[in-house]
């Protein structure tokens, strides 16, 4: 397994839940709760206990990129990134810039929006030194995006992102509003029925005790995963929350990152379970 495999399947640090007890224990509003984590722990692939987490260079970044796709196979195998030349595209948490500038490398005029200033910092800097025009950062809660026009989006893009805000569904319905009648979208989050849901959850709940301290399913979460808020979908209700925000749903698909899932099974098998109980569920997206 390589080096992107292991951290990825090894995702939890003593960094996440202490950030999370300060930020609770900070009295600050819903949401911004959510800001302050990712100003925080801004999602760029280093450990999240190391000091040093921001890239700074060309070859950083490209770092960044190689773990952003290569930890996410559903990316290079499911989307055809030159059938956006041309379109305008909104990415909602724009983190890095990884997918930013793959959109602009292949010729999109891109707009990238995120919740903190870190990430919009690190998005404008991803593009400067990788000498990539037509991508622009702006900083923008996604449960208010007024200040961006609407219908004005070709596709809107966000991997692993809304999931994590105070309210999710008030995300969604504003992402619709910006896309074009005719437009489609993209949209990653958490999935429920997932092998790492309820494994992961049954383990920290019933064999680290956690059940005794109070502990939810929903709640251990906590535990292993990232963000302030994280909450899960099921096909259905993913379905039922793009649909009520104005979208008719194309496709739904499950899909996990490079990483085992489970050691020791045959690899046909083990795609095959990613593709079921992986801990990721995207919503292939068209707006009427």
């Amino acid at each position: 397994m390589d080096e992107e495999s292991r951290d990825i399947e090894a995702w939890k640090s003593k960094a996440m839940n202490t950030t999370r007890d300060r930020i609770a224990g900070d009295g600050a509003a819903e949401n911004e709760r959510n800001r302050l984590w990712w100003e925080a722990l801004p999602m760029t692939y280093e450990d999240w206990n190391s000091e040093n987490r921001d890239p700074r260079t060309k070859e950083d970044f490209e770092k960044v990129d190689r773990y952003y796709f290569g930890t996410n196979p559903y990316l290079l195998t499911d989307v055809r990134w030159s059938d956006f030349s041309g379109k305008r595209v909104l990415e909602i948490g724009c983190g890095a810039g990884s997918a930013a500038c793959r959109f602009a490398q292949e010729g999109a005029k891109v707009l990238g929006v995120d919740i903190t200033e870190k990430a919009v910092t690190l998005t404008r800097m991803h593009a400067d030194v990788s000498g990539i025009g037509d991508v622009r950062a702006t900083q923008a809660d996604a449960e208010n995006l007024g200040q961006i026009e609407d219908e004005s989006f070709d596709f809107v893009y966000s991997w692993g992102v809304m999931h994590h805000s105070a309210h999710p569904e008030q995300c969604y319905r504003q992402v619709f509003k910006k896309v074009k009648p005719g437009g489609s979208g993209l949209i990653m989050v958490y999935h429920k029925n997932s092998l790492r849901y309820w494994g992961k959850g049954a383990a920290y709940l019933l064999l680290k005790g956690n059940l005794l301290r109070g502990d939810t399913w929903e709640s251990v979460q906590r535990h292993y995963t990232d963000g302030y808020y994280h909450k899960h979908y099921t096909r259905g209700s993913l379905t039922r929350a793009m649909e009520e925000a104005g979208f008719r749903v194309e496709g739904i698909d499950v899909c996990h990152m490079s990483s085992r899932m489970i050691p020791w099974i045959p690899e046909p098998f083990r795609r095959w379970l990613k593709r079921k109980l992986g801990w990721l569920i995207v919503a292939r997206l068209h707006r009427p």
